[in-house]
């Protein structure tokens, strides 16, 4: 498929619009559109990863799961980034699940093409370097999150960062996914997000939660929305 036919959804993607118009060419023929369900697993356990996604509007979750079964989110992807970060590293296979979090479309490759594009060192290369920095930045900050603020701030964080992802206010997520992904009881997030709507920051209805006045919402997250924040925007703006 010709190259002009993916420019628009392509851009969407933050590391895809920063590719070199060459590069991207290279890989047009090899680019899928693809449309992704609520709580679809594209990366499974100790699976091999055979293709990338780099989302467009869906927004996905890297989560860790224990042995009971439970799961702890440790990062999202959605806009500015890509989920099959492991190949890039030589490493085909995780422990982490990659499920989707947000419903919406994505561009598919098979897992050997990036990984060949990005072992030519070019712009892709360059790139995604940086994302793999801001990954480990996200990880790290979010390890400290969940251990040291409280869930409404952790919670104004997780839906500010997701908005983020998608390019949306509006959010489709249930409190059960919601509770999953934030380590807490439904019980929890339930008292959390009341609590956010009583001060008028977001409206939740129904799997469904829109938030109302980002500013005083970001005033609301705790320092980790804005670290994480600056350092995406310093290295893939």
């Amino acid at each position: 498929m010709p190259a002009h036919q993916y420019a628009h959804p392509l851009m969407q993607n933050r590391l895809l619009a920063k590719v070199s118009h060459e590069e991207l060419n290279a890989l047009s023929p090899h680019l899928k559109k693809v449309s992704l369900s609520h709580g679809q697993a594209i990366i499974l356990p100790n699976e091999p990863i055979t293709d990338i996604y780099f989302p467009l509007n869906a927004l996905l979750s890297l989560v860790t799961v224990m042995e009971d079964g439970s799961m702890v989110e440790s990062g999202s992807v959605g806009r500015e980034g890509m989920a099959g970060v492991p190949v890039l590293l030589d490493a085909n296979v995780t422990p982490m699940q990659t499920l989707v979090q947000i419903p919406g479309e994505a561009i598919q490759v098979k897992a050997q093409v990036i990984k060949d594009a990005f072992d030519q060192e070019g712009s892709l290369h360059y790139i995604l370097n940086r994302y793999i920095h801001t990954l480990i930045v996200t990880g790290s900050q979010s390890a400290a999150c969940n251990c040291l603020h409280r869930l409404e701030e952790r919670l104004c964080r997780w839906l500010l960062m997701s908005s983020d992802g998608v390019a949306s206010d509006e959010l489709n997520l249930t409190q059960e996914f919601l509770a999953t992904m934030l380590g807490v009881r439904r019980a929890g997030v339930s008292n959390a997000a009341m609590k956010l709507q009583n001060e008028g920051l977001i409206q939740y209805k129904r799997g469904n939660i829109q938030i109302l006045d980002r500013k005083r919402m970001e005033a609301c997250a705790c320092e980790c929305y804005r670290a994480i924040k600056d350092e995406w925007d310093r290295l893939l703006c």
